[in-house]
């Protein structure tokens, strides 16, 4: 069976400039990875280039098996979902209306929404804790009530991978801990799920994988007891860090005060 997710020898970037150079990554079926590094390091650029959307690339890319430049859009809809940073929806569209944007792509055009596309939309507001909200409009949620709903979208493509830059973004504690909860669960149930997190912290106990991203290229990838060192992270990021793995399985990540 392919790897769900393969990026080798990749380098991508905007006009003539590469923001990332050489990057490899493979992802398998259930892989949770999380992509960290400074800002401008290249982790929103490498989702795109997945998504073949807005920047330029070289290299290969596959999913399932597929070539990435080989797809239509469609084609890709339905292999892989995107929630990104922020999001700004010109209809006034309610929330389950906003979720059930997420069926398009295994819809003829202009059909009608299903039995099943509803049943679909409505186990993923239930999972995301958005089914309360799904008669009021998207337009008048706050930031993190919409995260929470394009989230359910996405979850409603039925994608093999989901992609995420900075899903916890927005969410009070309690909804970022379930999101974390759900992403895991999902995993179990064999979605793949690349992400890019600032979160190290609580999003340690959770990834299968981690990238750190710095200076135009992948200077670490592995397990997370690999890749979370006090010397690394503190190059990576310029400041004196300590990291101590937590009794839960977790790590502590905190500025060393010297």
């Amino acid at each position: 069976m392919p790897e769900i997710l393969e990026v080798s020898d990749v380098s991508l970037g905007y006009g003539g400039d590469a923001v990332l150079r050489e990057v490899d990554l493979s992802l398998d079926r259930g892989d949770i990875c999380g992509i960290i590094g400074p800002n401008g390091a290249g982790k929103t650029s490498l989702i795109k280039a997945i998504l073949d959307l807005d920047v330029w690339w070289d290299g290969n890319i596959s999913i399932s098996g597929k070539a990435n430049d080989t797809l239509s859009r469609t084609e890709r809809a339905r292999l892989v979902s995107y929630v990104p940073q922020s999001y700004s929806q010109g209809a006034e569209l309610t929330v389950e209306e906003s979720v059930l944007l997420g069926r398009y792509p295994h819809r003829r055009s202009w059909s009608r929404d299903s039995g099943e596309d509803l049943e679909i939309a409505a186990r993923c507001m239930r999972a995301t804790d958005t089914w309360r909200l799904r008669s009021r409009l998207y337009t008048r949620l706050s930031g993190g009530e919409k995260r929470l709903v394009l989230i359910a979208s996405a979850l409603a493509q039925q994608p093999v991978l989901l992609l995420l830059d900075e899903p916890a973004a927005a969410l009070d504690f309690r909804h970022q801990v379930e999101l974390w909860l759900l992403l895991n669960r999902l995993a179990s149930e064999g979605l793949t799920i690349l992400l890019s997190t600032h979160e190290i912290g609580i999003a340690s106990g959770f990834l299968t994988k981690i990238m750190v991203l710095a200076e135009s290229r992948c200077v670490a990838s592995g397990r997370p007891d690999q890749v979370l060192r006090s010397d690394l992270l503190s190059e990576v990021f310029g400041l004196g860090l300590s990291v101590e793995k937590h009794s839960g399985g977790s790590y502590v990540v905190l500025p060393r005060m010297e």
